[in-house]
């Protein structure tokens, strides 16, 4: 299989799953929060099995791993839980990068033009509002949404991947 074939196979798939979960992003919410959970706690036993391997941070190696795991396992066991921390861990990021948006622009406002970049940060602190004045309702659809976008970007970039015209082919050949 070429990479093109490759690259257009991958994109299609993406943004058909993108597409999917904005449809419906209680399921999609739901889908993540387990997938999370679950690499949590394959993560953390990576970390348990290397802290027996290595003595070097053993302590932190072990530690991670076993909070790794139990914060794994409790969104696998709670998914509703699971998509209310997720839900909060959105808005705290959103709040920090809207802030510091902000924070930027109004740093650089006598040397450079900086009007998207408050709006932007405007927009994500506005986001992170809405998100704790509804947290319960934007739980169960949030992470699927922002899953569902994340999806249908980056299916939109595979789907545009092309070599350069005149650039080096990957194999070698001229």
């Amino acid at each position: 299989m070429t990479n093109r074939i490759f690259f257009t196979l991958s994109g299609v798939v993406l943004l058909l799953g993108g597409i999917w979960a904005i449809f419906s992003p209680f399921a999609a919410s739901l889908a993540a929060t387990l997938y999370v959970g679950v690499a949590f706690a394959i993560a953390g036993g990576f970390h348990i099995v290397h802290a027996l391997r290595d003595p070097e941070d053993r302590v932190w190696n072990i530690s991670f791993g076993v909070s790794s795991i139990l914060l794994g396992l409790s969104f696998v066991a709670n998914p509703f839980g699971g998509m209310l921390s997720l839900t909060v861990l959105l808005g705290a990021l959103f709040m920090g990068s809207g802030v510091l948006q902000i924070y930027l622009a109004w740093k650089r406002r006598s040397r450079d033009r900086v009007l998207f970049l408050a709006l932007s940060g405007v927009v994500s602190v506005a986001l992170a509002v809405m998100i704790a004045l509804n947290l319960f309702t934007a739980s169960v659809t949030l992470p699927g949404i922002v899953l569902g976008v994340e999806l249908i970007s980056t299916g939109i970039a595979m789907l545009t991947l092309r070599p350069l015209l005149r650039g080096p082919r990957e194999d070698g050949a001229a």
